[in-house]
């Protein structure tokens, strides 16, 4: 795919995340002391970065782009895609922005993706499915969702089938839809592209497709 250049703004926030990875991992491994005031140093510059093309304040995006204890790495968002016999693709209507999504969110430590999507979209949809293909794994930057985050998230794509029927969750989820891939509802952007919903209905109508990377 063509991957789009970024903007000022976007190129602030890549350099601003690199210096930060470099800063955190810096201290993970240096016992120089030295050297570990620079990698102290270069966190501050970045988290000072970020503030040029954010509304957060300093010690908000300390505590998002810091969270690990250990080497700084992408997080990890699981999205499940479930077509009825007609080929429509469930959707949910998250509580946050009140738009349309694919069920999933953010894998927990220690849980294998396949079991994570499982267990989002039985909560957010009250369906009990069973992961059977990985479709894709995204690259949110290259992919380009917005808003930005101010850290870096890989985003993988699983076909689902249903298992049994449930109920949703009252706390997440305002509705849980059917939609032809034609007409899809307004969409929550910062969590699924058009695009990649046709790309899960294309994998769905031709399983031997081969996973999309990047």
């Amino acid at each position: 795919m063509d991957i789009a250049q970024p903007t000022t703004e976007g190129q602030i926030r890549q350099h601003a995340i690199a210096l930060a990875a470099l800063g955190h991992n810096g201290l993970v491994f240096s016992t120089d002391v030295f050297d570990r005031q620079r990698y102290k140093q270069a966190k501050q510059i970045a988290a000072d970065l970020l503030t040029l093309i954010s509304n957060d304040t300093v010690e908000d995006l300390q505590k998002n782009v810091y969270l690990e204890q250990g080497y700084m790495t992408p997080k990890v968002d699981v999205r499940g895609g479930v077509f009825d016999e007609q080929g429509r693709i469930l959707l949910i209507r998250d509580r946050s922005d009140e738009k349309w999504t694919l069920p999933g969110g953010w894998c927990d430590v220690l849980e294998p993706p396949s079991l994570a999507v499982e267990r989002e979209v039985e909560e957010e949809s009250g369906l009990a499915v069973r992961a059977s293909k990985l479709v894709a794994l995204h690259d949110r930057d290259v992919q380009g969702h917005q808003p930005a985050f101010p850290y870096h998230v890989y985003k993988l794509f699983f076909l689902c089938e249903t298992i049994s029927h449930g109920r949703p969750s009252p706390i997440e989820t305002m509705e849980v839809g059917w939609f032809d891939v034609e007409t899809l509802p307004e969409l929550s952007t910062t969590r699924v592209l058009d695009t990649q919903i046709r790309l899960l209905h294309e994998h769905w109508d031709k399983p031997d497709l081969p996973t999309v990377f990047d």
